[in-house]
């Protein structure tokens, strides 16, 4: 492994935790984790997903979504239904408040994207770059590696 390879190891890591704490601190704020935020995001945009389809694609098991689920339903931001065809079938649906919910997450999300996106363009790296500059790690590590001034060789 190269230095090159460290450093894009290191500025996509940092990349992703400024994303993810734009909506981290949000759901903070509602006694919610980040696992709570995936369930119901996607539960909002695929309403009526089985809770065994959720858990099969998040790759989470069955033991570690109870809290979460149980979380969301006492907050009133989901709903959850037997299927019509199967009764062993739970499916779930958002509510009205969790709806409103996402899209206050999202929106945030889709703030800090543009502005990103605005600043760096679209290239991948320059991307990664501008996301990575909001953490004070990544400005350490850059300076000890010196190589963002040399991107072009990525």
């Amino acid at each position: 492994m190269t230095e090159k390879d460290d450093y894009n190891l290191m500025l996509f890591h940092f990349a992703y935790q400024t994303f993810i704490k734009t909506a981290d601190e949000i759901i903070e704020k509602y006694g919610m984790s980040r696992q709570h935020h995936r369930f119901l995001f996607y539960i909002s945009k695929m309403p009526g997903i089985s809770v065994k389809e959720l858990l099969d694609f998040l790759e989470i098991t069955k033991q570690g979504s109870h809290r979460t689920f149980s979380k969301l339903k006492t907050e009133q931001l989901i709903e959850e239904y037997q299927a019509n065809d199967d009764k062993r079938i739970k499916r779930l649906y958002p509510t009205q408040k969790g709806k409103n919910l996402v899209q206050i997450l999202n929106e945030e999300q889709n703030k800090l994207l543009t502005n990103v996106f605005e600043d760096a363009g679209y290239e991948w790296f320059n991307v990664m770059e501008r996301l990575a500059h909001k953490r004070e790690g990544f400005r350490t590590i850059q300076a000890k590696y010196q190589l963002g001034e040399e991107k072009d060789e990525f």
